[in-house]
């Protein structure tokens, strides 16, 4: 892959690993950069734009250990010298998180995960509620089936599975009697009071890195079928929600990218009710209102460049798109 640095993506099937391509891509590192893509399943769309491609081991079927699955990440690491390694699967999250000191020291790679701790905290609502509470950060107010009086709870509530994602499971209760007839279908529920309203909803990103807070990007969302379809920023969104996000990212010390989720109350103030310690889905799309988070990332950690963004105000619509693949055949 000539004098190109290497660079490492998992998931080139999943949104976040394809934003993460694309955010190289289409950046001022294209020619600098060579991507080698890691997938669970082969012919993803990421992997016809990566330079070279390497199909994991199922970790989550039986019979298929944690040795096998990180030796093979080791050895293409060695194979190709790589120098960063970008996650794109929130399973694999907890496995980069125990095994990065041996993988880095192994391979002198970069490996771009939070510690455990952090990525414990935002795999489980129930954990980030506590997380937020302990450290008196605004926060939805939440319980657990057994600590709640049913008969006394202010509804409506939301009612979602403690670990999950992309609002599967979530429902919207308007009393007891529908709180009752969806909880037993839920794994793992946690009750939280239902925040705002829909239009005031917003996805948050931040780059913390070295201890240090280095960006932060407010978007307003709409969702469609759990993913963000329209974004829209603006320079003047209520400086409450920057002041907020940079409280709770002092205390939380992700490393990289770190993604939150939230609401304004109906006193405008913000509380979150989901953490992802890792690039978003919207990784891309806030690239193109000028938040180049990857971009950033990669310059600060391999070049020692500390970028300034040049951001712009407007409103950005996801779709899909066909990417055709010329065949081999004569």
């Amino acid at each position: 892959m000539g004098n190109k640095i290497n660079i490492a993506i998992t998931g080139t099937g999943s949104l976040i690993g394809q934003a993460v391509i694309k955010s190289i891509q289409r950046s001022n590192l294209k020619d600098k950069i060579s991507i080698v893509g890691f997938d669970y399943f082969k012919e993803t769309v990421g992997s016809f734009w990566s330079d070279k491609n390497y199909f994991l081991p199922d970790i989550l079927r039986p019979g298929i250990s944690e040795e096998k699955w990180i030796n093979v990440i080791i050895n293409a690491i060695l194979e190709n010298n790589i120098k960063l390694l970008f996650a794109g699967v929130d399973f694999e999250l907890p496995l980069f998180a125990k095994y990065k000191t041996v993988i880095e020291e192994k391979t002198g790679v970069i490996i771009m995960v939070s510690s455990a701790a952090v990525i414990e905290i935002a795999d489980d609502k129930y954990l980030t509620y506590e997380f937020l509470k302990k450290h008196d950060l605004s926060h939805p107010k939440s319980f657990l089936p057994g600590e709640a009086d049913f008969n006394t709870l202010k509804y409506p509530l939301i009612i979602k599975p403690r670990k999950g994602a992309r609002s599967k499971g979530v429902y919207k209760v308007k009393d007891k009697d529908h709180l009752l007839s969806v909880i037993d279908s839920i794994k793992d529920p946690i009750i939280q009071e239902c925040i705002g309203i829909d239009e005031e909803e917003y996805t948050c990103g931040t780059i913390y890195l070295n201890g240090e807070l280095k960006k932060i990007i407010v978007l307003k969302r709409s969702l469609k079928e759990g993913n963000t379809f329209i974004s829209h920023y603006k320079n003047d969104f209520p400086e409450i929600i920057t002041t907020y996000l940079k409280e709770v990212s002092n205390y939380l010390k992700p490393f990289g990218a770190c993604n939150f989720q939230l609401r304004l109350d109906s006193e405008g103030l913000p509380k979150i009710f989901e953490i992802n310690s890792r690039h978003s889905g919207t990784t891309y799309i806030r690239s193109l209102f000028g938040f180049k988070e990857v971009e950033y990332i990669i310059n600060y950690l391999l070049f020692n460049i500390e970028m300034e963004f040049e951001m712009r105000e407007g409103t950005v619509v996801r779709y899909f798109d066909e990417f055709f693949v010329q065949s081999n055949k004569k």
